[in-house]
């Protein structure tokens, strides 16, 4: 057990971990936006514009909560070390959560969080052929997790130096909030995966569009998926255990979100170049062949949340028709 880790140590390796976290981070969403934009300017499809996208906007809105909270962070070290109003210090300042700073990266955490879960329900709506009453439950969960947001932000304001974190009201909103977006990156994920999967069994003999199949796809999504629950569980189990590690986790937690999003925007983007360095030539065997490759590439790119270049995919592979 480690609950006896030293609040002050442990928020200066949040400090540094976060920091590590924020430039990866920084790095797959450049990357990401760039491939988006890149994408959008070579392409001849007429259609709403990308920058109106759920994945655009998604991957902005993750941009700036995740870089105000990291901003926050550094803020926060400074305050602490150099300008702390207390005789006792970093001790005092980190302790007391209902400090202004504390409470608005609260908020923006809650913000990340809530982009995140929304980014993975709209790809389950896309993978799952617009179909509404596949969301019904994540949406919900989306809800939940928005409420309890907002209860933790709120009881942060209320809270008093010398309480115990995890003994507050706050907590009961917390638990909450881990067990609502862990229903939703779940719930999502398995029904993604699984109709990817089921997809890929019925037509496993055939190469996508591109020459990558959906395995790859599927491993992408869970791997992304992986990264994001493994990191919620630590964060759940150094809370329940009342470890002071749990500031290094949650601090983390919003770059670890954008993280997981920006690995499968990236990745979609990588096949996306490499798709405009190969001709649909391999589709041309025949019409069965060239239809089934087509419904596989519409798979590929909609489990993505890319739904807009199909009708690109479309023509090329009517094309290879014959």
């Amino acid at each position: 057990m480690v609950s006896d880790v030293s609040l002050v140590p442990a928020n200066l390796a949040n400090f540094a971990l976060q920091s590590c976290l924020y430039g990866v981070y920084l790095v797959l969403a450049v990357t990401s936006i760039c491939l988006i934009i890149g994408r959008n300017g070579s392409s001849t499809r007429r259609g709403p514009s990308i920058y109106w996208s759920p994945i655009f906007l998604g991957a902005i809105g993750l941009s700036l909560t995740i870089t105000a909270h990291w901003i926050l962070v550094v803020n926060q070290a400074f305050l602490a070390f150099i300008h702390s109003p207390n005789s006792s210090g970093p001790l005092a300042f980190y302790g007391n959560l209902s400090e202004i700073t504390e409470v608005v990266k609260t908020g923006f955490l809650v913000a990340t969080v809530i982009i995140g879960d929304a980014l993975i329900i709209h790809r389950l709506w896309i993978v799952w052929g617009y179909n509404k009453y596949v969301i019904v439950f994540p949406i919900a969960t989306l809800l939940g997790l928005a409420a309890s947001g907002a209860g933790i932000t709120y009881q942060f304001t209320q809270y008093e130096p010398g309480q115990i974190v995890f003994l507050t009201e706050a907590g009961r909103w917390i638990t909450s909030e881990t067990a609502f977006t862990l229903c939703t990156h779940g719930y999502s994920t398995a029904f993604i995966a699984w109709r990817l999967w089921n997809h890929g069994r019925r037509a496993k003999t055939i190469q996508p569009y591109g020459g990558r199949s959906l395995r790859s796809v599927l491993a992408v999504i869970v791997e992304s998926a992986a990264i994001y629950t493994i990191w919620t569980i630590f964060f759940i189990a150094t809370y329940q255990s009342q470890s002071n590690l749990q500031f290094i986790a949650v601090d983390c937690w919003p770059a670890i979100t954008g993280i997981s999003c920006m690995l499968i925007h990236v990745r979609v983007g990588m096949g996306w170049a490499q798709m405009e360095d190969e001709k649909p030539s391999t589709l041309s065997g025949g019409t069965q062949l060239s239809s089934i490759a087509v419904n596989i590439t519409r798979v590929r790119h909609t489990s993505m949340g890319f739904d807009y270049p199909m009708d690109e995919v479309i023509e090329e592979g009517n094309k290879g028709m014959v």
